[in-house]
């Protein structure tokens, strides 16, 4: 249920930060990319928030159609490296298939953010993972990297 509720608020985030009128031009690059089973992912839409109540931040990339994206979740804020675990996690969707670590019996990847900037409202890193479906099929995503991605804190 928590996950479904982190999932409705950045789905939430993501609708405000495309619809707001920009007052000014950003002069930094955003990207959102990643290998998904050796082959380059690059994201069209991205967003990042951070749910103070939970002390939850969650990272999404998406792709041409809703159907693809990449989602990252961990517990806390700041810099730093986050091991997956219950606590934190990686997803992966191509289609109507999604892959996530938190399936795995010992989730295997990490996120790490290497930029945190609350003031200037961005945040950046990397990460990588296994994301394993429902019948144990495993997707692997290396490489992942993100770069100024827009970060709302509520």
């Amino acid at each position: 249920m928590k996950k479904l509720i982190s999932g409705t608020i950045l789905a939430s985030l993501l609708v405000i930060s495309f619809s707001c009128k920009k007052d000014s031009v950003e002069t930094t690059a955003t990207s959102f990319s990643a290998k998904v089973e050796g082959t380059l992912w690059t994201a069209t839409n991205m967003a990042a928030g951070h749910e103070s109540l939970n002390n939850v931040t969650q990272i999404m990339g998406m792709g041409a159609t809703a159907a693809e994206q990449v989602y990252l979740e961990f517990k806390g804020s700041g810099t730093g490296t986050y091991k997956l675990n219950v606590d934190n996690l990686g997803m992966v969707s191509i289609g109507t298939y999604s892959f996530t670590s938190f399936m795995s019996a010992v989730p295997v990847g990490e996120i790490v953010i290497t930029k945190y900037d609350e003031g200037n409202k961005k945040i950046s890193g990397t990460f990588h993972f296994q994301g394993e479906d429902i019948d144990g099929f495993v997707y692997n995503v290396t490489e992942g990297k993100f770069d100024n991605v827009t970060l709302v804190v509520q």
